[in-house]
């Protein structure tokens, strides 16, 4: 019954409550925080809100974040964090707190070795299954782990700000100079791939929309990945009647932010790159399909999804069981075109 992520869940609780009965209350001056973020790109962004909070509660506190190192450049600009780490080797002497926002079991050893005061994510997962919740967005459920620490701090717990990512002149000059080099000025982002292929939108549905928000809104189409996303990007782009670029699997994490910024809009699948547009205050239409967009939807005031639920939503995303048709397919394009009628600057006149 508890294998697997519910397992996981069940001993960060039984590990909290231990804890809990050793430190009752979070220490009033924490000299040091460790904040655990062991997962992707977009459960990053959507952590972005809590190191603000609370480098604004303890502003003498040294926070150290404990992340993936794929991870791990993308936060190297945040004016909130003091160290980054990405492996257990590297922790150093005792912490006052720990904000274990996506653990495994390896952290989990870390705080039974190392105890202090301890929020975390899977205790708050772990209960809401038990009582049959719904699970809030990210963002509101780090909102709701970290609140024992804003009210010791005497702080407000007003709702979060939508995530704002930090770059710096050098990630800024990265994307002038591709611009440059390319003659672009008005255009669009368009993000293909995505982790899992069952979050992948058809290769011909991309390059029929390319075609529209060229031809149509007079927008330069501008590509964006990873290393992995290159194949489906090419492929894409030999089907286009005009040219195209791609800035996949040549830059940074913080380049492509720096890149984003300054474009029309963004548009993607389910995946990292959506989540860093929406933090770069882009608008963005997420495609979702297996997902649940109530919980991993790009948080912000321009964000759009499109997703056709099914009766097999949300599913782990390994097998299909409706192969011919799958959710992604059930999107198509003028849902996708209706949806940029709502954003300010990609209709032409």
């Amino acid at each position: 019954m508890f294998r697997g992520e519910r397992g996981l869940f069940l001993a960060s609780w039984c590990l909290s409550g231990v804890l809990r009965l050793l430190f009752p209350r979070p220490p009033k001056r924490p000299k040091r925080i460790l904040i655990i973020r062991l997962d992707e790109i977009g459960d990053m962004i959507t952590t972005l809100p809590v190191f603000a909070r609370l480098k604004t509660a303890y502003p003498e506190a040294e926070i150290t974040l404990w992340c993936r190192p794929s991870v791990a450049p993308m936060m190297l600009s945040s004016s909130h964090i003091q160290k980054i780490i990405s492996e257990r080797k590297e922790l150093r002497g005792r912490y006052d707190v720990l904000v274990d926002l996506r653990g495994t079991y390896q952290s989990l050893y870390f705080a039974f070795k190392h105890p202090a005061f301890r929020v975390d994510r899977g205790s708050h997962r772990f209960i809401n299954r038990l009582k049959r919740r719904n699970q809030p967005h990210e963002v509101h459920i780090n909102q709701m782990i970290i609140a024992p620490l804003l009210k010791r701090a005497g702080q407000n717990l007003t709702p979060f700000h939508a995530p704002s990512l930090e770059v710096t002149a050098r990630n800024q000059e990265s994307a002038t100079l591709f611009l440059q080099r390319h003659a672009i000025e008005r255009f669009i982002v368009i993000h293909t791939g995505a982790r899992w292929v069952y979050r992948r939108w058809a290769i011909d549905k991309w390059a029929e929309l390319a075609v529209v928000m060229r031809q149509r809104h007079g927008c330069e189409i501008v590509f964006a990945g990873g290393p992995d996303d290159v194949a489906d990007i090419r492929k894409v782009m030999r089907i286009l009647p005009f040219e195209a670029y791609s800035w996949a699997g040549q830059s940074s994490l913080l380049d492509y932010a720096a890149l984003v910024s300054r474009a029309v809009c963004m548009i993607g699948n389910e995946s990292g790159p959506m989540h860093i547009a929406a933090a770069m205050d882009v608008p963005v239409i997420a495609l979702f399909g297996p997902g649940i967009p109530s919980v991993f939807a790009p948080y912000g005031p321009k964000a759009q999804y499109i997703h056709h639920k099914l009766p097999c939503n949300p599913c782990a995303q390994k097998i299909c069981v409706l192969p011919n048709n799958p959710c992604m397919n059930r999107i198509s394009v003028q849902d996708v075109l209706r949806l940029v009628q709502n954003i300010d600057g990609v209709v032409m006149e």
